[in-house]
């Protein structure tokens, strides 16, 4: 029974949340990445690169914690431009509107004057993964293409480096430029939906975990992801999907580029990884049934 692993996108609050929960999970001698494939978008490309080339979770999760001493996570953009930034959340509706919004938000992308080079950014993407090359385990990256609007995963053959596929999946319009991979330009996945679960089809089992804000963004975020899932299901595929608990979400807060705030969110993410290593193992156990 083949098995894949989602992560979701979310920024920097994101991959705080998901390196937390892995490393709850490992403490208690479960592997996140335990699986055939992995699929990542966004945050959860940076994440889901650094698992499946076997960097140790509970490292991870340390080096986020340690920010709280004034350590600037790796790669981190030096700034954000607060205007551009501000446009993010028309953005990402108009993206969820299909193909044509997307197209219309590629092309706002393409246009965009940003503060850094595309081959900055990619090397600073490069910094925050701090690996070479694809790693040996199945992972693909999702990644919109500015042109048409489409999703593609990029995988080891698209012809591009990690950092490059890393780069275009986390790629938000008007921040960082879209990214080049064979003639083509990228953009961040997570324009198209932000766990992109159902582009894990045809897995026997998919353990799904989506980052989302408190409130309505939030909402929205777990509405199509569930839909995402039950379209999967009616496929045939068993699947689990994990959330921010109560006591993420209450940090994480409304702000999801609020890097500050990633330490506590380790924090409370290290607890729910290890309250949830009864569910999260029983799953696996009962797909090798």
């Amino acid at each position: 029974m083949r098995t894949a692993l989602v992560l979701s996108g979310g920024g920097p609050l994101a991959v705080a949340w998901e390196c937390g929960f892995a490393a709850g999970l490992a403490r208690a001698g479960v592997a996140l990445n335990a699986v055939d494939f992995l699929l990542g978008t966004s945050a959860g490309a940076v994440v889901g690169t650094q698992l499946a080339a076997g960097r140790d979770p509970e490292a991870m999760a340390n080096a986020i914690i340690a920010e709280i001493d004034g350590v600037p996570p790796r790669g981190a953009m030096p700034h954000y431009p607060i205007a551009e930034a501000m446009k993010l959340p028309d953005l990402f509706a108009l993206s969820q509107t299909g193909e044509a919004g997307r197209v219309e938000v590629g092309s706002y992308a393409l246009s965009a004057s940003t503060t850094e080079t595309e081959s900055a950014y990619v090397e600073r993407m490069n910094l925050a993964i701090g690996i070479d090359r694809w790693p040996d385990q199945d992972i693909g990256l999702v990644a919109v293409d500015v042109a048409d609007g489409k999703p593609r995963i990029l995988k080891r053959d698209c012809g591009a480096t990690i950092a490059a596929a890393v780069a275009a999946s986390c790629c938000l319009p008007g921040l960082s430029p879209p990214v080049s991979i064979c003639g083509r330009r990228y953009m961040d996945g997570g324009m198209r939906s932000a766990a992109n679960a159902d582009l894990a089809s045809g897995f026997h089992s998919i353990l799904v975990l989506c980052f989302h804000p408190p409130g309505q963004a939030g909402e929205r975020m777990m509405r199509r992801v569930a839909a995402q899932s039950e379209a999967l299901m009616k496929a045939g595929a068993r699947v689990c999907v994990i959330s921010p608990d109560e006591a993420s979400l209450a940090a994480i807060g409304p702000r999801t580029m609020d890097a500050i705030r990633r330490p506590e969110i380790v924090r409370h993410a290290l607890a729910q990884g290890a309250a949830a290593v009864d569910v999260v193992a029983k799953f696996w156990r009962e797909t090798r049934q």
